[in-house]
């Protein structure tokens, strides 16, 4: 999975900080709601079907029960320990301080 070994933490001002096996970058959300990677310079939006769409070509939609399908393929859910299981066997968990971790 793209999330193993990814560390990611949230700052004060609301922006997503990860690092994933020794590289890292930032996610922010601008006023439109776009949210931009400041390591590839990707652009996620999201349509009103809930849909979401990075320049790069991924995209992920989440179903009313929670599970998210990737366009690789791929689907994650969240287990009732609050976890995000990914079908590739990569497990992320946030601890008490925020600070969510992929394995």
């Amino acid at each position: 999975s793209a999330f193993a070994t990814c560390t990611a933490t949230v700052d004060v001002f609301g922006n997503t900080r990860y690092n994933c096996g020794g590289t890292s970058g930032t996610l922010s959300r601008d006023v439109l709601g776009n949210v931009r990677d400041s390591r590839t310079g990707t652009t996620y939006r999201t349509d009103v079907l809930g849909t979401t769409r990075g320049s790069d070509g991924f995209s992920a939609r989440t179903d009313v029960l929670g599970n998210t399908r990737y366009n690789d393929g791929t689907s994650s859910s969240v287990d009732v320990f609050g976890n995000t299981r990914f079908s590739d066997g990569t497990v992320c968990s946030t601890n008490v301080l925020g600070t969510m971790t992929c394995r």
